[in-house]
């Protein structure tokens, strides 16, 4: 039998090693039964399902090879529902619902207290132990569908798993006593080689076995027994058991058959195709527990009086094509009960045959899904209700959704939005369903320290309270609340719903509640960022007002006065001669360079998006050409070409050459030659010190009297605004050498 209260082991990938070792030791501390195995990413973890036994999987989000959902999608592929739970700090509305869609099996976002990994053992536990619950009688199940008298189910390496009471009598032992024991445990000597050498290959090659062997007892005596083997898809053995030694013990062993049936855990029910419409012929209890209906009220009718008006077509023609052909065939439909009440169930019919292959019966197994049908409805209207949160335009708007969700969806008919106000440091309601109102008179409004709200509020920890007077938190003494849910949304608030009654929440609604106070957080986060977007957009237009400004004044009241001096030196020169006209011209000059600069910087400063492929040789050739150059030499040692606006490279190089010139000599030599993500100016001049190697792209720094200061730092800009990286080091002659690195390349 599972040991549904034994050993857990359980694997947690996340890339962090740290916190992946921290939180083992922390569940580990928290539970007794549980073994964490880490591993930092999706592939090792994949490695280490293959070859060690997993109980439970705990992943986070975002890794790096593949991200959480990725990983769950391979574990599903492979390992079917073993349990995988999402434990994240990147919580969202869409990887919560991609989670969902990809059959995860719980959803807990990190938070930054040790009280969440309580949480995360507590999720982990459940997990596992509805797991082992479920796998146990899915092994009952499958015996029952194959047995007719005995049932046992073996391991892989041929050990008995489980026993049941009808199988150990035929051998005379106890079900405990077997269970571990090989299979050769009932056989003489002399008959285990045929069944290693002749049955079991069967079985291997077929899946099924069916004959008769000698089975031997406890105390030594044997006796001839009808013996059908089967293996299952995990890879156990079932094996049947009937002794046919004395056909006179067959009603007994009928009548336990029976009452095995009759104690199943699933409705059962077997029916006659050949009578005239396939009538049912025997009910078991649950079969008329779950219907409503008495056994004489069942037998002789066909199965399909559970049918009603809300029973779909699909499925009720898929069975019954499968019961014309003989196949077996499972299906989910709404039924109805007697009482007229829906119930969804999910129906599994296998042909029962004769010696001959005869199909002589159909026996059917009926189970109650209705809860996990409301399960799967209630994620999807969550999922649905995303769009409707993110089209709203006010925090206002998006708590009256959320509250109106959680009544229609979640059920929630008393349930509150807090919204946090940052001047008055305080929980505000915002929005509430009418069913508050049956409650209470007046909402109250939540301080630091006041409430379980706001303890809720700042631990970020969904909570469900079955008595909140036991609470010291509890707001008011008085209250008529009983039983309450906290659901935090992030900094944002906290939604509360409340009942009269005790106990009223279960996990269900704290986990849906936690997806959707993550859809409404998601849509409060929205909000926050398009306010911010909206006020960052008014700051840029009020800076690009002023930037418009700015160089309107260089560009015309700066540059026409500078155009009427000009035109008055001209006018002094055919006048008269004197040496300070040439300083005014310099002066005039160096004006206009200034003047052309300082637009440079003020127009040209946004992000390049207009990109071409460039090359660089002629590039820098015509460069060279339209800037006074002196008698400076230029050595182009480079062939690439480069993605960029050609115009604004200009620029670069243009201001990197003059700026050579002017600091280094008249006879310099200027070298462009490549690195490997870019290229690079150099000269062979005095150089700059390292202490001013960042202070030179500053605008306004220069070290030469003829100089702008705006040359390098036009340069810096020019490189930015392509997402390139610039700067400065020695150059293998002693000179600067400017470094242009980041660049992408590309094909003329």
């Amino acid at each position: 039998m599972t040991d549904i209260a034994g050993t857990m082991r359980i694997l947690h990938v996340d890339d962090e090693p740290g916190f992946a070792d921290m939180t083992a030791t922390f569940l580990e501390r928290e539970d007794d039964r549980l073994d964490v195995q880490a591993a930092t990413s999706a592939a090792a973890g994949l490695e280490i399902l293959t070859d060690t036994d997993i109980d439970c999987v705990v992943s986070d989000y975002d890794m790096p090879d593949r991200n959480g959902i990725q990983f769950l999608e391979a574990v599903r592929e492979k390992y079917g529902s073993l349990p995988f739970i999402l434990y994240t700090g990147k919580g969202s509305e869409e990887i919560a619902s991609d989670a969902i869609s990809a059959g995860v099996t719980d959803y807990l976002q990190k938070g930054s207290g040790t009280d969440q990994y309580a949480v995360l053992a507590n999720r982990i536990t459940n997990a596992v132990e509805s797991q082992r619950v479920k796998r146990e009688r899915n092994r009952q199940l499958d015996a029952i569908e194959t047995a007719q008298e005995g049932i046992s189910i073996l391991d892989e390496d041929g050990q008995f798993i489980f026993v049941n009471e009808a199988y150990a009598d035929l051998y005379g032992y106890e079900p405990d006593e077997m269970v571990g024991e090989h299979w050769e445990l009932l056989y003489e000597d002399t008959d285990v080689p045929h069944v290693h050498e002749e049955i079991m290959p069967t079985v291997e090659e077929t899946g099924y076995w069916s004959g008769t062997t000698t089975g031997l007892r406890a105390d030594g005596s044997t006796f001839t027994e009808d013996h059908v083997l089967a293996r299952t898809d995990r890879g156990e053995l079932v094996c049947t058991v009937r002794d046919v030694t004395d056909q006179r013990d067959g009603k007994q062993e009928l009548a336990r058959t029976k009452r095995a049936m009759d104690e199943a855990p699933v409705g059962i029910t077997i029916t006659s195709p050949e009578q005239e419409d396939n009538p049912i012929t025997y009910a078991n209890r649950r079969f008329l527990e779950l219907t409503g209906y008495t056994e004489s009220e069942v037998l002789g009718r066909n199965c399909r009086f559970l049918q009603g008006e809300e029973t779909e077509s699909e499925p009720v023609d898929t069975m019954r094509a499968a019961v014309d052909e003989d196949e077996p065939v499972s299906v989910e439909l709404r039924n109805y009960r007697k009482d007229g009440t829906m119930f969804w169930n999910q129906v599994t019919i296998a042909p029962v045959r004769d010696d001959d292959g005869t199909v002589v019966n159909h026996v059917g197994f009926q189970q109650d899904i209705t809860e996990r049908k409301e399960h799967e409805h209630r994620l999807k209207a969550l999922s649905e209700s995303v769009q409707d949160l993110l089209q709203a335009d006010t925090r206002e708007e998006v708590a009256e959704i959320g509250v109106e969700t959680a009544r229609t969806v979640l059920g929630l008919e008393a349930n509150t939005i807090h919204l946090y106000d940052p001047d008055e440091r305080t929980l505000e309601p915002i929005a509430a369903s009418d069913g508050v109102y049956d409650i209470v008179d007046e909402l109250p409004t939540f301080r630091p320290g006041d409430s379980i709200a706001w303890r809720v509020y700042e631990s970020g920890d969904a909570l469900a309270i079955d008595d909140v007077h036991a609470d010291r938190d509890v707001y008011n003494q008085d209250t008529p609340v009983r039983s309450e849910l906290f659901l935090p949304l992030s900094g944002h608030g906290i939604l509360l719903a409340g009942s009269e009654t005790a106990a009223a929440f279960d996990q269900q609604d704290v986990v849906l509640g936690e997806i959707l106070a993550g859809h409404v957080t998601s849509a409060l986060n929205q909000i926050e960022g398009t306010e911010q977007l909206r006020d960052r957009e008014r700051d840029l237009k009020q800076h690009n007002d002023r930037l418009e400004a700015f160089t309107s004044v260089v560009s015309h009241d700066l540059r026409n006065p500078l155009n009427v001096a000009r035109g008055r030196l001209q006018l002094a020169r055919e006048e008269c001669e004197s040496e300070h006209l040439a300083a005014v011209e310099r002066a005039h000059e160096r004006m206009d360079t200034l003047i052309t600069d300082l637009l440079t910087l003020a127009r040209d400063g946004e992000t390049v998006t207009d990109r071409e492929p460039v090359a660089l040789e002629p590039l820098v050739d015509s460069c060279w050409s339209n800037v006074e150059t002196a008698d400076a030499t230029l050595v182009t040692d480079i062939d690439r070409t480069v993605l960029a606006n050609e115009s604004r490279l200009k620029q670069l190089f243009e201001n990197l050459v003059r700026n050579v010139v002017e600091h280094a000599g008249p006879d310099v030599t200027v070298t462009v030659g490549a690195v490997d993500d870019g290229f690079y100016v150099a000269d062979d001049g005095p150089g700059i010190p390292e202490k001013d190697r960042e202070a030179v792209f500053e605008a306004g720094y220069s070290t030469s009297t003829e100089g702008t200061g705006f040359g390098l730092s036009i340069a810096r800009q020019v490189a930015e605004a392509h997402g390139w990286e610039i700067s400065v080091r020695d150059s293998a002659d002693g000179g600067a050498r400017f470094e242009i690195t980041g660049v992408s390349f590309g094909d003329v």
